[in-house]
């Protein structure tokens, strides 16, 4: 990522968010003024419009504004791709490939879409042959010394020749691979994870505004942080209990998750071996890992508590231990 790059990429973020949450915000406060006792539905019914508004126009309208998004060109790995989604009656409508590598060697791919109108994209850097954006001197020299698609360990241009020294191994996955990657993000389709992740973070909200409602007019509640008047803001109220008395049950909240999200992984990886793609996933996990500068092994108490995927070494013993008939 250049430093103009970086600050163009912040300025633009911080406009969208403020664009989103200062609207949202002062929303939620006019309902929480007039919404009586059963303001807490209402505010969530607000934030479930909003998040469902959301999935739908954060990819067609603001990811855009950030990365490029280009329609996967004709060839092998599409017409695999789209063969893979028949035969799991996917509706697949469309295939992007998003230009991650402005960003970082983070490789990745997500799906998204309602119901019939369902969306993958492939980060490029997922993709074998793919080449970094925005980097032309540096590709130039690349393409001099005949490595594309290959990990230059010294271009600097100068005469030595130990400084023209490239590796063999490419960077990305093979076409079978990123399809065996995608067999991985169907399984989380196929048994509805993204519904269920919804579905309790709607309720884990209106649990939260109920809360927030037996909460915001406890007065030795804000004279505890320093706040004596007795009639608070609601921006203040809000602000208090949601970014200090709800920290305990937001740590506790993160572990549960952890552990749904790590099960969901294993069940996305076990539909993808059911479906014959076991030794390609483990191949591709195997490269992803490398790429993105990931530690295969993890300590299980830390993990639980810090990690949303499973350490690669669980995945490939899960893998291998699976007995599918």
């Amino acid at each position: 990522m250049t430093l103009g790059f970086f600050f163009k990429d912040l300025l633009k973020k911080t406009l969208v968010s403020q664009a989103i949450f200062l609207p949202l915000t002062a929303l939620i406060i006019y309902v929480v003024q007039v919404g009586g006792d059963y303001f807490f539905v209402y505010a969530w019914l607000v934030v479930l419009a909003i998040s469902l508004i959301m999935l739908h126009i954060f990819p067609e309208f603001i990811a855009p504004l950030f990365d490029k998004y280009s329609p996967l060109p004709d060839g092998e790995l599409k017409a695999k791709i789209n063969e893979l989604a028949a035969s799991l009656n996917f509706p697949l409508q469309k295939l992007y490939v998003v230009e991650g590598s402005k960003r970082s060697a983070h490789s990745n791919a997500y799906m998204y879409g309602f119901h019939k109108n369902k969306r993958i994209v492939l980060f490029d850097t997922l993709l074998e042959d793919y080449t970094p954006v925005g980097r032309t001197e540096h590709n130039e020299k690349v393409r001099a010394l005949g490595c594309e698609n290959e990990t230059v360990e010294n271009v600097s241009g100068d005469n030595d020749e130990s400084s023209k020294e490239c590796k063999s191994k490419k960077i990305g996955c093979s076409t079978e691979e990123v399809v065996a990657v995608l067999a991985h993000e169907l399984g989380h389709w196929k048994f509805s994870h993204m519904l269920k992740n919804l579905l309790i973070m709607q309720v884990n909200i209106l649990f939260s505004f109920f809360v927030f409602g037996q909460l915001m007019n406890r007065r030795e509640l804000f004279t505890a942080f320093g706040f004596f008047q007795a009639n608070q803001p609601i921006l203040i109220r809000l602000y208090i209990v949601f970014s200090f008395i709800f920290q305990p049950l937001n740590e506790i909240e993160e572990f549960l998750m952890h552990i749904l999200s790590r099960r969901f992984e294993f069940q996305a990886d076990e539909f993808a071996v059911g479906l014959g793609k076991k030794e390609k996933l483990k191949a591709a996990l195997l490269k992803l890992f490398k790429d993105n500068l990931a530690f295969p092994v993890a300590d299980p108490l830390y993990s639980a508590r810090h990690n949303s995927h499973p350490p690669l070494l669980e995945r490939l013993r899960a893998m291998d231990d699976l007995k599918l008939d």
